[in-house]
């Protein structure tokens, strides 16, 4: 055989062995980010803007790794770059092992903006395994190109990617729902000592000096750089803001979509699958040939877009999340493309990879930390929109006459869509099918920072018009989440809004009586007023614990003498719950208010023993129960500080998860009676809102009380079934995958 077929084989091998290792090291990237962001929701009461601080600090800390690896690069003998990376797989792991356990005690602190809380319990956890990790990218590719094979390098970058893909593919539908999360810390452990050893690998066949003279040419010294591989700060800019884009956009579309359209706890998957898919594809040979079609579909993408937030469109569901998500994935191409296409010579890749992760990181910690402390709503999001349009180059190579040929026919599309909108009116749509196209048509005719301007306008006068709409008299935003106070003619009353799901609402009225009327899911004729009725007739509750407070509606219930504590994790609830000129439960109470601000589980740790004679579980991120609630450890400590004749009620009411075999299991595991009370058929009102409650008690009399005496004819009490067929959950393992309604 051949001195140049073997050498050509061993290539091969390399090869082989290099996208293997590409491909587990990203995967043990996007399960560390995984488990780890799954330890951290139940300490900040499931907050989407967990997972986005999580983005956030795991986009810087590849920052620092491509920091590192470019360093590395530059200055060291690969021989020695394989020393070094081997040290610090070590050290990493050494350090790593002895702060494992440092986000089961994280807890929200009052002295620090919570996402740097969450960073900050990020950074001494998975922290530094994390850095190891993400080296690898940026000198695989480098080891690569000792073989002259630059182009085979960005293939190593795809097959980092579509490892990431195939891990967050994975962890919702087989690793959560199989395994609980020490089982998942140990095989990650045992992961990344197997990407240790695949580096290693990979390693010694790139600088093996049995591959003979065919094989890789190594620098003895620290490699010089021509003049043709320098790279000026205008293109290192430049690929930073094509990767900070896609990166804000991400997590906007992700928070718009759990929040404002559908309150999926999975959902935050298919926007960030569809992001690395995007690498993926831009990344690979073929994926260039999507070149020529890039520019008209960003521009119908942010169109689209533009169209979907100005119109605050949110219904039907599931077409606009798809819509939603589908322009996302065709923006990330097209920006991701045009980093592709403007990437330099193999022997830079390092410093590319470092302005993407450097763009990524800039990007993600704008929604996680400046968005929150400049902005009182979603802004990001339609910033990002108009950004995206001043980048988009449809229209600027093209004559006049194709211009606004293609605005018109973009006009005309989204007329259409609109004209055929089945939740409009036929006059209103007609109106704003005009006034689409007439806008496509003018934006057709304008240029880069131009159409970017007539974007923010148009966003800017709709976001106007639709706070006029809901006539918001009160906005908050914390890091969880986005607060309105509505006014509303119906009543007239009041509401308070997180996202698109109302989180209670009172009456406007000058009679205390007319004031203090239970509204939405607490109204009396439901099943939490069966389940005071109840109460009040078995023993005379002294202590009620609410978990979640809302506007203060269960106050309403209160009676002299009594005392309600409520247990709620967002200081931005309890000042508007308290501000007697929007919400008056809490003023109006006639029993002893009191309230905790914190995550209702730690809070009732510090309560004595037996103390509370009924505890209300009410509290909701989004439009979801969070799963630390629902536990056997849970459970389990509600049966602690409840009495001997006391009852737990759980607000179990969601359009998209059943938690009640999850209930009916935890309850069968505790030894709780349990009865399920569904109060469907409703009046076409707003005063009482259809809602689903779930009451345990160790008492039969209680139980019998209760069961005994519904509120209204138009719903039963019924027993749930004894020997349920689901599997509990623990604080170790709650896959939501087991509630998702089919």
């Amino acid at each position: 055989m051949k001195p140049t077929d073997v050498a050509s084989r061993r290539e091969r091998v390399f090869m082989v062995v290099a996208v293997v290792a590409a491909f587990c090291s990203s995967a043990c990237l996007f399960l560390l980010e995984l488990i780890a962001g799954k330890y951290l929701l139940p300490q900040f009461g499931g907050a989407p803007g967990v997972w986005t601080s999580c983005l956030a600090f795991f986009q810087l800390s590849l920052v620092a790794a491509y920091w590192y690896a470019d360093h590395v690069i530059r200055t060291l003998s690969p021989r020695i770059q394989i020393l070094v990376q081997s040290v610090l797989f070590f050290a990493a792991w050494s350090v790593t092992t002895l702060g494992l356990g440092a986000t089961l005690v994280a807890r929200p602190e009052a002295g620090l903006p919570l996402a740097v809380v969450v960073m900050a319990f990020l950074a001494v956890s998975v922290g530094p395994v994390f850095f190891a990790v993400a080296t690898l990218a940026p000198l695989f590719a480098h080891w690569r190109t000792l073989w002259g094979g630059g182009r085979d390098a960005h293939w190593l970058y795809a097959a980092g990617n579509a490892g990431s893909f195939a891990v967050l593919a994975a962890y919702p539908l087989l690793i959560e729902p199989a395994a609980g999360l020490s089982w998942q810390a140990s095989m990650a452990g045992r992961f990344y000592v197997s990407v240790g050893l695949l580096a290693l690998v990979c390693g010694v066949l790139a600088v093996s000096p049995w591959w003979g003279a065919s094989g890789p040419s190594l620098p003895t010294a620290s490699p010089r750089m021509t003049p043709s591989h320098k790279i000026g700060w205008i293109n290192w800019l430049r690929w930073a803001l094509l990767a900070a884009l896609p990166a804000s956009w991400l997590a906007s579309v992700t928070t718009h979509a759990t929040v404002e359209i559908a309150p999926i706890p999975l959902l935050w998957v298919v926007p960030l699958a569809a992001y690395l898919a995007s690498f993926v594809i831009v990344f690979a040979p073929w994926g260039r040939r999507l070149r020529q079609f890039e520019p008209g579909a960003l521009c119908v993408a942010v169109g689209a877009v533009a169209w979907m937030l100005a119109g605050n469109v949110s219904e039907p569901v599931w077409p606009v999340l798809v819509a939603h998500i589908a322009a996302f994935f065709v923006v990330s191409i097209c920006l991701h493309g045009m980093l592709v296409d403007s990437r330099p010579p193999a022997e830079r890749l390092s410093s590319f990879y470092l302005a993407m992760a450097t763009g990524g990181a800039c990007g993600g910690l704008f929604n996680a930390v400046a968005a929150p402390a400049v902005f009182d709503a979603h802004h990001e999001f339609p910033l990002a929109v108009v950004a995206a349009a001043a980048l988009v180059p449809t229209f600027l190579k093209w004559p006049p006459q194709r211009r606004w040929a293609a605005a018109v026919a973009v006009g005309l599309v989204l007329g259409v869509m609109l004209a055929c909108a089945p939740w409009l009116a036929p006059s209103r749509a007609v109106w704003l099918a005009v006034i689409a196209t007439a806008v496509a048509t003018i934006l057709g005719s304008l240029r880069g920072w131009e159409r970017a301007a007539a974007f923010a306008l148009l966003l800017a006068a709709t976001f106007v018009v639709d706070e006029a709409a809901h006539r918001v008299c009160r906005r908050s935003r914390t890091f969880f989440g986005v607060l309105r106070v509505c006014e509303d003619d119906n009543g007239p009353s009041r509401r308070l809004m997180h996202g698109g799901i109302t989180h209670g609402a009172q009456l406007v009225s000058d009679d205390r009586q007319r004031r203090a009327i239970a509204l939405s899911y607490y109204h009396q004729a439901g099943p939490l007023g069966s389940v005071f009725r109840g109460m009040e007739l078995a023993c005379q509750p002294r202590r009620v614990g609410i978990a979640g407070l809302g506007v203060g509606t269960i106050a309403s219930y209160a009676k002299p003498g009594q005392e309600f504590v409520f247990f709620e994790i967002d200081p931005a609830v309890v000042q508007i719950a308290g501000d007697a000129r929007l919400f008056t439960f809490l003023a109006d109470c006639l029993g002893d208010v009191r309230l905790v601000t914190d995550d209702a589980r730690l809070a009732l740790e510090r309560e004595p023993d037996g103390s509370i004679d009924l505890i209300v579980i009410d509290a909701f991120t989004g439009d979801s129960v969070p799963t630390h609630l629902l536990t056997r450890e849970a459970l389990a400590l509600y049966g602690r500080k409840v009495s001997t004749a006391g009852v737990v009620a759980l607000h179990v009411s969601n359009k998209y998860l059943n938690f009640v075999p999850v209930v009916e299991a935890l309850a069968a595991d505790g030894g709780w009676m349990a009865l399920q009370g569904r109060d469907e058929d409703v009046p076409l009102e707003y005063a009482r809102s259809p809602s689903e409650w779930m009451a345990l008690s160790r008492s039969l009399d209680t139980m019998k009380s209760i069961y005994m005496n519904p509120t209204s004819e138009r719903w039963t009490w019924k027993p749930t079934a004894e020997k349920p067929s689901g599997v509990p959950w623990t604080d170790d393992r709650t896959a939501v995958s087991d509630a998702l309604r089919r």
